[in-house]
């Protein structure tokens, strides 16, 4: 008989035990009110408002990121092995209806039509969103089970903390509609797309392509539908706010003093929030955003006239040479990683023209670590990256060798340098560089 003191249950609640215990010092020493026991309990401040969680004073540690993502991983192992494999895997391939319910709350504005103080009847709130009493009753009990909205009294609804948090963050729910109303209906055609084009990877030829019945990748396509392409750009722009995604990853994570006076030209920018943080924090630098037209027409009527001096906008086909001839840095921010590899190189060709000896390009982008470095839970959420790229735009997230495979195809003279990593996030805190070395030049030739 096996002893009680060391079993694969036991193991796994002392690993979550002691994260615990380092989580909750965490939050005592930076004085931060302790997590409610009840999910449901959104309306718990003064009065029946909503109470907003503080934030940390300071940037997490990594023995916090640590201690959260074991304590993480050891409650889904120890759910998996409670489970047994049967259940774990008949749970695993129902997953689908919590995110079609997701969409229907997104779709139909259901987090915004239940008071944020309060609740609702199951009958007002069918009114409110224009479909029957029957199907919103039993979509909303599924979501109870995972702690969005709750039954407040029989027959009622009100918010729990996740869905007041998703009522409350336009940005988060736009993400969240862009996922359900692009990449969900995307991944459920990554099977037919694989068959029909099992040695492809071309960007017309994604799950995308099958699921919206269009050959326009995906970028072209949301240009064509002005409420896709906003609610796309308003769920990136919350992303680019968070942990990891934030300006400020950029404006720290690389040694732009060291340039002085110089050109940095900001590839696919969009509404050019870089390059406003980059110039704000470096007086001596002058940025030029490139983008579509409807995207760079959008930063120059909102950028502040303090930058106007400094801070262009350019309307530029990516794949076609670069009008910018001579510049410092050539930047790409979550670029590279939506194309397949010949698209990728295509983009970097259209640098080499303009590139001056001792120019840098520079890539944000995730990097795949090795198998085996990262926790299970931050490994799953770089998987799950990785194939939102491919049912997206048949594309991929990459690791180091892979990016300095492609800089090297694009040019020879384009040489791999390092990859700068800033905190902690596995996501998007890196930035690869790579440095035009003209050997000619450097020889006196």
């Amino acid at each position: 008989m096996a002893s009680l003191s060391s079993t694969p249950v036991l193991d796994l609640a002392q690993i979550i035990s002691n994260a615990a215990l380092v989580i909750t010092k965490s939050q005592l020493q930076d004085q931060m009110e302790q997590p409610s026991s009840n999910l449901h309990a959104a309306t718990n401040g003064i009065n029946g408002t909503v109470k907003k969680p503080r934030l940390p004073a300071a940037p997490p540690t990594k023995e916090l990121l640590d201690a959260k993502a074991e304590l993480i991983q050891a409650a889904s192992d120890l759910s998996t092995l409670t489970l047994g494999p049967a259940m774990y895997l008949k749970s695993l391939s129902y997953g689908y209806h919590d995110i079609t319910a997701l969409s229907v709350v997104l779709e139909f504005g259901i987090a915004t039509a239940v008071p944020l103080h309060g609740d609702i009847s199951f009958q007002e709130l069918s009114q409110i969103v224009g479909f029957d009493v029957g199907r919103l009753e039993r979509i909303l009990r599924l979501l109870f089970v995972r702690k969005i909205f709750t039954e407040s009294r029989p027959g009622y609804v009100a918010h729990s903390t996740v869905s007041a948090y998703l009522a409350e963050n336009k940005e988060l729910a736009a993400f969240l509609g862009h996922c359900t109303g692009e990449a969900f209906p995307a991944a459920s055609r990554l099977t037919d797309s694989i068959r029909r084009y099992p040695y492809s990877e071309g960007p017309d030829q994604a799950g995308f392509n099958l699921a919206l019945d269009t050959p326009d990748p995906v970028f072209t396509f949301l240009s064509k539908h002005p409420e896709r392409f906003h609610r796309f750009n308003l769920g990136m722009a919350g992303i680019s706010q968070t942990i990891g995604r934030s300006p400020k990853q950029v404006v720290e994570g690389w040694d732009w003093a060291s340039l002085g006076k110089a050109t940095v030209v900001d590839v696919g920018g969009g509404n050019g929030h870089i390059s406003v943080a980059l110039a704000q924090a470096y007086p001596d630098l002058k940025l030029v955003v490139q983008d579509l037209a409807d995207a760079v027409q959008s930063g120059a009527d909102t950028l502040p006239s303090s930058l106007s001096d400094r801070v262009s906008f350019q309307a530029h086909d990516m794949f076609t040479v670069n009008p910018v001839d001579g510049a410092a840095v050539y930047y790409l921010r979550h670029i590279l990683h939506d194309w397949p590899d010949s698209h990728a190189l295509l983009i970097l060709k259209a640098l080499v023209p303009v590139l001056k000896n001792g120019a840098r390009v520079l890539v944000s982008d995730s990097v795949i670590p090795p198998p085996g470095v990262l926790h299970g839970q931050d490994e799953k959420f770089v998987r799950y990256l990785d194939m939102q790229m491919m049912v997206l735009h048949n594309a991929r997230e990459r690791t180091e060798e892979d990016f300095r495979r492609l800089f090297e195809q694009a040019d020879a003279r384009l040489r791999f340098q390092r990859v700068w990593r800033k905190g902690e996030s596995v996501a998007a805190s890196n930035i690869l560089e790579a440095k035009f070395i003209d050997d000619s030049v450097e020889n006196g030739v």
